[in-house]
């Protein structure tokens, strides 16, 4: 479940501009998702749902068509490589009509191309004018060529860019949040059907498209695991997602069965062809690589697309409508930033969310690691987005209130980006929640509280040392903290046994007591040797590993200031809170030793969380004390001959961003997200777009990474 969010931050007073209000809540909602949580309304607590989302940005765009939110294409972010591919142009995403009002969703869609109809320079053609008939926008029909506008599957996949050099593949890129930076996967895309390594002409470009698990194979990815007896894949575009980030074992990419089908491509510098349509055939009769089909543009045509899904073999969400002519459509230009903006050619007709309406049988509740229980809708299993679904969660205790959420209610069940099954609302059956007066983990009493606002009703466990939220900030330590390979179930198993209660016990223990919890030897030397952050000790014998043990146990840990301080897994103050807390007091003790009103002055902390910093010090101080004597904390910021300077990364970089991040910080730089008058400098990459322009405006002095390297 999403974290609770720091109330005080993101409301705003009465007076408040519209569209800041707009562009924080957005930045918020982007963030949850960027980081896999649920994309929790921070007033309301109530899920924003994808067509929600979609009126905010809309609305955005009429309020402030300028903001920077519109630089960069929101996308979902995994498990990361250093290695980067610069995307040129940026992939960007496109404009959507959605909406759960199918007559909104409509006049969305008209409004655009009467825009576009109304804005693109028409040219001199004999063509027969079409007008959709019976629809119109403002009262007035719309008419246009009939070859002016195409059509195309929006395909469910993950969005990648394949490179060529004279006919030869020479890199590939995922596209990533900012459309610049892609996660490299030329390893992996060999692997993939589709992507040819040479092309059958001598030619430079870029192919874009989307990688998918067809759903014909996908059944015997899932065959496969059932009979091998790991766990099903949620959906085919989760694990095409985890099935090209193979960057450990790029030859496990083989197993995963994706293909590759495009719908661009770019940088050819004299393409044979002149519209969307012409594109496609070329792509796939010349290049012979899969290409989604395009057809002419015909309103009454898309339901009948819908219709069809289910004769299809890959997952799709909607339509392309765009103009057909490139020349055209490249002359409309961008929503914002002229480089890494949305498209104004191009829309995107999302087909309505699949949804079920079961009646809830049971609910059954978790403590989680802070205390809060919440709560699953048990029912009978429905079919949504290809996956049956017998469990949905009802968030929290405040959302069933509201709802009127119990046993028997009927419910209508949404899959929010095809994977998390969630409670949209109650058709039926109302009544008053039941809430449970006993922790169903240590069966202690349970009590309603308000939350960061008076809307927000949480239950909670009083007991604070209950097993459940003591295993999962146990868990939630390890993780921070960086240490891989030790799971809840051995980590459950240590806490029962009473070896670990704490962070500290976790570098108390050796090989022989750790086996007193029923582990094998083997398994405790994995054990002790993960807590020991002991690099790939599967690989190493047993007498090496041990001897590797004895050595590391002997010596502290030494962690970064702020990744210490975020593995406490205080509410509402997480990483990007430990930094900033590093960077202001340059100290632990500094910070543990700070009063509320210290803590306030930090750059986003607010009230709330510099509260909850300071509670969480004052009733942990022995078993910080006791921690501290196995692990170390290091300041983030080196001092060196970037001390005291400021700067800000933008566009794109090949060897990543993070790379030049770190080379600063290392020399004592402190960097930013955004560009203010406190920036020092912005170092930009191709497509830096609005923040070059900003930091001109401020004269802000610009860098190329050439001149940031001779500043080291």
């Amino acid at each position: 479940m999403a974290k609770k969010s720091n109330q005080k931050q993101l409301s705003l007073p009465s007076d408040a501009n519209p569209a800041d209000d707009l562009e924080r809540l957005i930045s918020h909602l982007d963030t949850l998702y960027e980081q896999g949580l649920d994309c929790v309304h921070p007033i309301t607590n109530e899920i924003v749902t994808d067509s929600q989302y979609d009126g905010l940005r809309r609305q955005l765009q009429e309020l402030r068509p300028n903001s920077d939110l519109f630089a960069t294409a929101t996308a979902s972010e995994f498990l990361s490589t250093n290695l980067k591919v610069v995307h040129n142009p940026p992939m960007t995403s496109i404009e959507k009509a959605s909406h759960e009002n199918l007559e909104i969703q409509e006049t969305q869609l008209f409004k655009w191309i009467s825009k576009t109809v109304q804005s693109a320079e028409m040219p001199e053609v004999d063509q027969a004018s079409r007008t959709i008939q019976g629809k119109s926008y403002k009262d007035e029909p719309i008419s246009f060529p009939e070859s002016f506008f195409y059509q195309t599957y929006k395909l469910d996949g993950v969005a990648i860019a394949i490179y060529y050099e004279n006919g030869k593949l020479i890199s590939a890129g995922l596209r990533p949040r900012d459309g610049i930076n892609g996660e490299d996967v030329t390893e992996q895309v060999q692997y993939v059907n589709g992507i040819p390594a040479v092309l059958p002409t001598n030619i430079t470009c870029s192919i874009r498209g989307e990688l998918i698990c067809k759903l014909s194979d996908f059944k015997k990815v899932q065959k496969a695991l059932t009979l091998a007896g790991d766990k099903l894949r949620a959906n085919p575009r989760n694990h095409t997602a985890g099935g090209i980030r193979q960057f450990k074992n790029p030859e496990k990419t083989k197993r995963m069965r994706l293909s590759f089908v495009a719908y661009s491509i770019e940088g050819l510098a004299e393409p044979p062809y002149q519209t969307e349509i012409g594109r496609c055939e070329f792509c796939k009769q010349v290049l012979g690589v899969p290409y989604i089909d395009a057809e002419l543009f015909r309103f009454e045509n898309l339901q009948t697309l819908e219709d069809n899904i289910s004769k299809l073999d890959f997952e799709v969400d909607g339509v392309i409508v765009g103009v057909n002519n490139l020349v055209q459509q490249e002359q409309l230009g961008r929503h914002g930033d002229p480089v890494t903006g949305n498209p104004k050619g191009k829309i995107a007709w999302k087909f309505r969310e699949e949804e079920a309406t079961p009646i809830i049988n049971s609910i059954e509740w978790q403590t989680g690691r802070t205390g809060k229980l919440t709560s699953v809708a048990v029912f009978d299993s429905v079919r949504l987005a290809g996956t049956n679904v017998s469990r949905a969660t009802l968030h929290n205790a405040g959302f069933m209130e509201r709802n009127q959420i119990t046993i028997g209610s009927k419910i209508a069940v949404r899959k929010a980006g095809k994977i998390i099954p969630k409670v949209i609302k109650v058709i039926d059956g109302q009544g008053k929640p039941d809430f449970p007066k006993d922790c169903p983990s240590c069966a202690q009493p349970t009590k309603l509280q308000t939350g960061g606002t008076e809307e927000m009703l949480e239950l909670i466990c009083t007991n604070q040392e209950c097993p459940a939220q003591n295993i999962s900030s146990l868990c939630y330590f390890l993780a921070t903290f960086g240490v891989l390979g030790l799971g809840e179930s051995r980590v459950t198993q240590l806490f029962e046994s009473g070896l670990v209660t704490k962070p500290a016990d976790f570098y108390q223990l050796d090989i022989d007591s750790t086996m007193k919890s029923g582990l094998t030897r083997r398994q405790a030397t994995l054990a002790v040797a993960a807590i020991q952050m002991i690099p790939a000790p599967d690989k190493l014998a047993n007498e090496m590993l041990e001897e590797a043990i004895l050595l590391a146990i002997q010596s502290k840990k030494e962690v970064p200031l702020w990744q210490l301080f975020a593995s406490f897994g205080i509410e509402s103050a997480s990483k990007s809170a430990g930094k900033a807390l590093a960077d202001h007091f340059g100290t632990f003790q500094k910070i543990r030793n700070a009063s509320i009103e210290q803590l306030e002055l930090v750059d986003d902390i607010g009230s709330i969380t510099a509260t909850a910093i300071a509670e969480f010090f004052a009733g942990h101080e022995a078993d910080i004390n006791a921690l501290l004597q196995f692990v170390e904390p290091t300041a983030s910021v080196s001092e060196g001959n970037l001390s005291g300077k400021t700067f800000c990364f933008s566009g794109g970089f090949p060897e990543g961003k993070k790379h030049w991040e770190k080379e600063v910080e290392s020399r004592g730089g402190k960097c930013v997200s955004s560009v203010s008058k406190k920036t020092s400098y912005l170092v930009a990459g191709p497509g830096s777009g609005s923040k070059s322009e900003k930091a001109t405006r401020l004269e802000i002095p610009i860098l190329t990474t050439q001149q940031l390297s001779e500043m080291f």
